[in-house]
């Protein structure tokens, strides 16, 4: 099964996504991974600190990614030629394939989320050791109610692959019209049953993002 990566790059404060020559290397960078993949790449922003973009990508394999394409030419020249223009903040790989996760998949889709009219919410959740298990099932058990207040679409989530010594992490994606309509859903009955999975997770981070045209 293929793999999503979720990495986070941040833009220097003297540097910004309106700038041609940034979105122009970032262009090339999806293209470049695109290309070897033969997989689909995204670049979303980040609603709570604009300074913050997502790279979602699909790779057949951790192995692939890591081992094979990280330390080839052509990524080398890219990282190469970005070096002064974004940070890794950090990198992770889901057990999840993009068929799984809300990320637009045809030209409408994107269309009504470059508008603006689709924001995404990804949250990491850090589950309390020796409670995997326990999350999944309460989860699994109660999600309907997230479902079924979102109506942009599925929600999709999956564990991460290659922590080391870190806790169990499962991080989920939810599309949404707004900021304002996931902060809606804490207000319904719904949430008070959803959120029995806070029983379960040593902390949480939620942020929002929104695609970029690149």
């Amino acid at each position: 099964m293929p793999i999503t990566e979720l990495a986070l790059l941040r833009l220097p404060s003297n540097n910004s996504i309106d700038s041609a020559t940034i979105r122009s290397k970032l262009t090339h960078a999806k293209t470049v991974m695109q290309t070897y993949t033969g997989r689909s790449f995204y670049f979303l922003q980040q609603v709570e600190d604009p300074s913050l973009l997502y790279i979602i990508g699909e790779w057949d394999s951790l192995v692939q990614h890591m081992e094979d394409f990280i330390p080839g030419k052509e990524n080398q020249a890219v990282l190469e030629s970005l070096k002064d223009d974004v940070t890794v903040e950090w990198l992770l790989h889901i057990a999840v394939p993009h068929a799984g996760l809300p990320l637009p998949k045809d030209d409408s889709s994107k269309s009504k989320a470059l508008s603006g009219k689709v924001v995404w919410s990804i949250v990491r959740h850090f589950i309390r050791d020796g409670e995997k298990d326990k999350f999944q099932n309460t989860f699994d058990d109660n999600k309907k109610y997230l479902q079924d207040f979102v109506t942009e679409g599925q929600i999709g989530a999956g564990w991460r692959v290659d922590r080391d010594e870190e806790k169990e992490e499962w991080i989920l994606f939810c599309p949404w019209t707004g900021v304002e309509q996931h902060s809606e859903f804490a207000r319904t009955d719904g949430f008070e049953k959803y959120g029995r999975i806070r029983e379960y997770i040593a902390g949480a981070e939620i942020k929002h993002a929104k695609l970029l045209d690149l």
